[in-house]
């Protein structure tokens, strides 16, 4: 994301209101994840993703259930 920013702020230094330079940022955030993806041989394997309503997730870290654990 910072190269994109760079890039994009070199290329029109009088733009400098966040939305503007924010989304060629995050288009090349995208990529990099996209490309990541294919590397890893996760692709098509979106379905198998279950999400959870925001309730459950905050009983879950209530209940220290999502609590990070350091090895």
């Amino acid at each position: 994301m910072t190269g994109a920013v760079r890039k994009f702020l070199a290329e029109n230094p009088d733009k400098f209101d966040a939305r503007e330079w924010l989304k060629p940022a995050r288009e090349a955030a995208k990529q990099v994840c996209k490309a990541r993806y294919l590397e890893f041989g996760c692709e098509g394997q979106g379905a198998k993703i279950k999400g959870h309503s925001l309730q459950v997730v905050a009983a879950q870290y209530a209940s220290g259930a999502l609590a990070q654990v350091v090895n």
